[in-house]
């Protein structure tokens, strides 16, 4: 990396770039962020993509406590959407003349373990919880992210790991990308959402919370201002920051050039994490 570049760790999923010509959007707002001296590794989930692929094919999508129960063919399934969401942002990146490798968490050296089982309350019940062949992200070895950014590559990343036996497993996404931002050294995390920010008022409001710390995070959630998907998105966010990402900005991605006009133009948009 040139002294001049700032490495950037860009996650993002199905709700924020699932419209038509966002992925083509979103990638030119990549190649102008090269252009401006960051040097992007993007990490990207599927979990909207994966439940309808799994609804098409007469599949039950199974959650216990509003999380997602993998199977063997669950996982499958999973590999396939998510491969496939790959290549068409590798060659959307490609296609604005970005060179970019995709490969699984796994091949990119995300090592995981199977998530071990807990215990949560579901209608009022205790529910022992056992999500399946689900991962949990304890590191990221090997040197294939730091070749690919050395070769002036964009590492395009999706959230299927593996443990020490090569076991492969499905990760959060949003968590994986705490842990690739610090392996690669990124100075910003930016997640790409579907809304504007963290809202002051839930959902239904539009007044964004512009920074954030982690007790202002805490309070949000315990007064049910944060709740649902984005509890491990700002969690994400949290994370990002202990494994020493420096700034961690959650954007919208629907909304368009939102990262060029945050990085580049400074505009007072999204919410910003900071500890504190």
């Amino acid at each position: 990396m040139n002294s001049t570049s700032h490495r950037i760790l860009i996650k993002f999923g199905g709700n924020s770039l699932g419209g038509p010509g966002d992925l083509e959007r979103f990638a030119g707002e990549v190649a102008e962020l090269i252009t401006h001296g960051y040097q992007p590794i993007l990490v990207h989930g599927g979990g909207p993509e994966i439940s309808k692929e799994m609804e098409a094919r007469g599949m039950q999508v199974r959650k216990v406590a509003g999380l997602r129960v993998t199977d063997e063919t669950a996982l499958a399934v999973a590999e396939e959407v998510l491969c496939r969401i790959n290549a068409s942002t590798v060659a959307a990146l490609h296609d604005k003349g970005i060179e970019a490798v995709g490969v699984s968490a796994a091949k990119a050296g995300v090592v995981c373990r199977r998530k071990p089982p807990a215990i949560a309350i579901e209608s009022g019940v205790e529910v022992r919880i056992d999500l399946g062949w689900v991962g949990d992200v304890t590191g990221v070895t090997g040197s294939w992210i730091e070749d690919m950014l050395s070769a002036g590559a964009v590492p395009v990343i999706y959230p299927i790991g593996a443990d020490a036996d090569g076991k492969r497993y499905n990760v959060n996404a949003d968590t994986m990308a705490a842990f690739v931002a610090q392996a690669a050294g990124a100075e910003i995390m930016v997640l790409l959402t579907d809304v504007p920010g963290v809202l002051r008022g839930g959902e239904s409001s539009s007044d964004v919370v512009h920074e954030l710390t982690f007790k202002g995070i805490d309070e949000l959630i315990a007064k049910g201002v944060i709740t649902g998907g984005m509890i491990p998105k700002v969690e994400a966010c949290r994370d990002a920051i202990r494994h020493r990402v420096p700034v961690v900005h959650m954007l919208n991605g629907r909304d368009p050039g939102s990262m060029v006009r945050k990085l580049i133009g400074l505009e007072c948009i999204g919410t910003t994490v900071i500890q504190g």
